[in-house]
């Protein structure tokens, strides 16, 4: 019968291996970013969506500026 340090232990492990799984190895995303794991990888894409969003801010004036006679 499991004790309740080793209850407190296993859910512990279980949430950290939630955040980063101890097996995983690391690597460079797109942006030369290091990720390793499924948590920064999603936060990682930010980036990219930021700079989405500034070449499209950037068409925007473009189109703007030409449209003004």
């Amino acid at each position: 019968m499991e004790n309740d340090f080793d209850k407190i232990k296993d859910g512990l492990l279980v949430l950290a291996n939630s955040i980063t799984p101890a097996s995983s190895f690391g690597g460079r995303d797109a942006n030369d970013g290091y990720v390793a794991s499924l948590t920064e990888a999603v936060m990682g894409i930010t980036g990219g969506l930021v700079r989405i969003a500034d070449a499209i801010e950037d068409l925007a004036e473009a189109v703007r500026e030409s449209a003004t006679p």
